[in-house]
């Protein structure tokens, strides 16, 4: 609440300020920006913690709808390059330059009190203690998918969202697409029926570190970059040139990332759980691939299935019902009875919360302090069925979850792989 009585305290004292000068002179709006002008008090000022292209792609979105002030990154050409072409979408807009403080470390930028609220885009492992230490901070998250980087990281996440009262959005954007949107109705609504199987194509599971030693280039603190994790040599692919413009492949590598299982997961498994009903909740059993299952699959306490599988439409699910089927990726809202899809929804039926901008409804949801489309809980629910797919493929016997107490049932060696390493002197503390 602290920042909300900043933002507002603000805003009071530039509108007394220029009742005062209205005063003296008459001054046309053009000059204060023209019609679509707002001014710099009444937006919402965004600090990035992570400057690498997922950022880059962030920022120009939250660019037309917030003020980016500040940004951190540990790799100084990739921090520099934020600030400046940061700083270019405003002069392109037209909107007055504030200009861009920038920072190694996280926690100065945590502490400048122009900051409303943050925008993590991180490697996964570094997650938990951003959202965290942001959350006590006062500062509103909105953090990239998936939302951590384990199953008990994601819980403390969840525990300082909700103790230190902050707005949260999980950046599981398709949340905010109208077809998934409609797809998730159509299933919850019984269009297709009971719902008994559900097919989920993300991509393979993260493997060990395995890359060869390299030189670390001039402005990159490998230390700092490693953080939390477990401490390995450095290589290109994990913090690519600049250059480059790859996106790097710390994601595959268990001890930084989670694999596409978690990569493309945290959104296809987060349709499925939508669709499903499980936004708090998630399935009880999990079955490795061995001579009755095909592939790696998941059971709710329903009855029902759920596949990690390509079922030969790239990355998609399908939900498959008793009376018709609904195939929903990015590129497609496929639906059979065929016309399911144009289907006008009553009032009498289920709406889903619809967002269609997955950054104003963050940046709303800071202003109201009413939830986002996607939530701490939520990211976290989905995340952990990507880890709980991992942890299947790794120990290659079933398993059995519980959702409420987020564990696993009679079995210590799957309840270890619940966490992972912290490495002193970071400390995931609420």
């Amino acid at each position: 609440m602290k920042n909300v009585e900043n933002l507002v305290s603000r805003r009071q004292f530039i509108g007394k300020s220029i009742a005062a000068a209205a005063a003296i002179s008459i001054v046309p709006r053009h000059v204060l920006g023209g019609s679509g002008f707002v001014a710099p008090s009444d937006e919402i000022t965004l600090g990035f913690i992570g400057c690498g292209v997922q950022a880059r792609g962030l920022a120009r979105e939250f660019a037309r709808r917030a003020r980016i002030v500040s940004a951190c990154d540990v790799y100084k050409a990739k921090l520099d390059r934020f600030k400046t072409l940061t700083e270019g979408l405003y002069a392109v807009s037209g909107k007055p330059s504030v200009g861009v403080k920038t920072y190694e470390d996280f926690r100065e930028l945590l502490a400048d009190k122009g900051t409303d609220a943050v925008v993590i885009a991180t490697p996964d492992h570094w997650h938990a203690l951003a959202v965290i230490e942001s959350a006590k901070a006062g500062k509103d998250v909105y953090c990239e998918k998936p939302y951590s980087h384990t199953i008990e990281e994601g819980k403390l996440m969840v525990q300082a969202i909700n103790k230190y009262q902050r707005i949260n959005q999980t950046g599981n954007m398709q949340r905010s697409w109208k077809n998934f949107r409609t797809a998730c109705q159509l299933v919850r609504n019984g269009h297709i029926g009971d719902v008994i199987e559900v097919k989920v194509c993300c991509g393979p599971p993260p493997r060990k570190f395995n890359l060869k030693p390299e030189k670390v280039p001039a402005g990159l603190n490998w230390d700092r970059w490693i953080g939390p994790a477990e401490v390995h040599d450095f290589n290109w692919e994990l913090a690519p040139p600049i250059e480059n413009g790859m996106f790097p492949n710390w994601r595959n590598f268990k001890e930084y990332g989670n694999g596409m299982t978690a990569d493309w997961g945290a959104h296809m498994f987060d349709i499925a759980q939508w669709g499903l009903g499980m936004d708090d909740s998630g399935p009880v059993a999990v079955y490795p691939i061995d001579k009755d299952h095909k592939y790696l699959t998941f059971e709710y306490a329903n009855g029902v299935k759920m596949t990690h599988e390509d079922f030969g439409r790239g990355y998609a699910v399908r939900f498959i019902g008793t009376k018709g089927i609904i195939d929903i990726s990015r590129e497609f809202l496929d639906t059979l009875p065929a016309n399911a899809k144009t289907h006008e929804f009553t009032d009498s039926e289920i709406k889903l919360y619809e967002s269609n901008d997955h950054y104003n409804n963050f940046l709303d949801s800071i202003k109201s302090r009413k939830p986002t489309v996607s939530t701490a809980e939520i990211g976290h629910r989905t995340a952990t069925v990507c880890f709980l797919a991992n942890i299947g493929y790794e120990l290659e016997r079933p398993l059995f979850w519980d959702p409420v107490k987020e564990e696993f049932k009679n079995d210590s060696e799957a309840n270890g792989l619940r966490s992972g390493i912290v490495r002193k002197p970071w400390a995931l503390k609420v």
